[in-house]
């Protein structure tokens, strides 16, 4: 993984909620995709126009999530996001999902503008900012 300069990652901190864990004693794995989201829904709140976030017209089109370690009630947890890469269509946000300083789970998600049909349509101007605001790190 390459080094993140701490001004290009946003760190969101996380409470492990009770309804979190599933019959094994640890968080869901379906859970760790829901803290990917707020930690994502924060960046865009962070960094894009304060009306934009509602109006984004983005939609995930791909997930990827490697789980190294559990997380258990109790346990600190932080997620950093950040831009991974951006397209004509799509931006890609990475996250990494920490335990007690422990790296628990990596995720990359894929998300794609798309128009009033459902149809992918170029990034609109202000994710342009955002990018050039927040520049990739790959």
């Amino acid at each position: 993984m390459a080094w993140m300069p701490d001004d290009k990652v946003d760190k969101l901190e996380l409470q492990v909620r009770y309804a979190d864990i599933d019959s094994y004693g640890h968080v869901n794995n379906a859970v760790y995709l829901s803290y990917f989201e707020l930690a994502r829904i924060e960046f865009l709140k962070k960094h894009l126009p304060k009306d934009s976030v509602e109006k984004l017209g983005i939609v995930v089109a791909r997930v990827e999530v490697d789980y190294l370690s559990e997380i258990k009630l109790g346990d600190h947890v932080m997620c950093e996001t950040w831009i991974s890469s951006v397209g004509r269509t799509s931006i890609v946000f990475s996250s990494l999902l920490r335990k007690n300083d422990i790296v628990a789970a990596r995720g990359k998600i894929t998300m794609v503008h798309v128009n009033q049909h459902g149809r992918p349509e170029p990034l609109p101007g202000y994710y342009r900012d955002l990018v050039a605001q927040v520049p990739p790190i790959t």
